[in-house]
């Protein structure tokens, strides 16, 4: 992964979305989910980086990852980790590698995040495309 990136610097200069993108799929290595690693970049409207997050376990808990619907209750997502780090208003763009479900992209919203873009869909909570309509945020899919 890495030496194609490097060889994709030097041949051109990452876009700002690329940019965000990688860096969500360079947090997403952190993760120690065996069935989905996800990762959260968010930028400043200067595009400086505001915080990186990785879906995974609360600290000091141990979660039982062989179970997987059992593991889905105690993982907390990406986005929140990543979210923790700023302060409402300080950023404006969130680059994930999966679609935000509904509860993380409700907080995005109350952190004033406007545009949130993604690389695969979240099958299992489709609702966050209308929410992302009615609360004004763009939702976009980057493949």
């Amino acid at each position: 992964f890495l030496s194609s990136l490097f060889y994709h610097l030097k041949m051109s200069r990452l876009s700002w979305l690329e940019y965000g993108m990688h860096l969500a799929a360079t947090a997403s290595l952190r993760s120690e989910d065996p069935y989905v690693q996800v990762g959260c970049c968010i930028l400043r409207p200067d595009n400086s980086i505001a915080s990186l997050g990785y879906n995974g376990a609360p600290p000091g808990v141990d979660i039982d990852w062989s179970n997987r619907d059992d593991r889905r209750k105690r993982v907390i997502h990406a986005e929140t980790n990543a979210l923790r780090f700023i302060k409402p208003g300080e950023a404006d763009r969130m680059f994930v590698t999966l679609m935000p479900c509904s509860d993380c992209l409700k907080n995005a919203a109350s952190y004033g995040i406007d545009k949130i873009f993604y690389n695969k869909i979240y099958s299992f909570d489709s609702s966050a495309k209308d929410l992302a309509q009615e609360f004004k945020i763009t939702l976009q899919q980057i493949t």
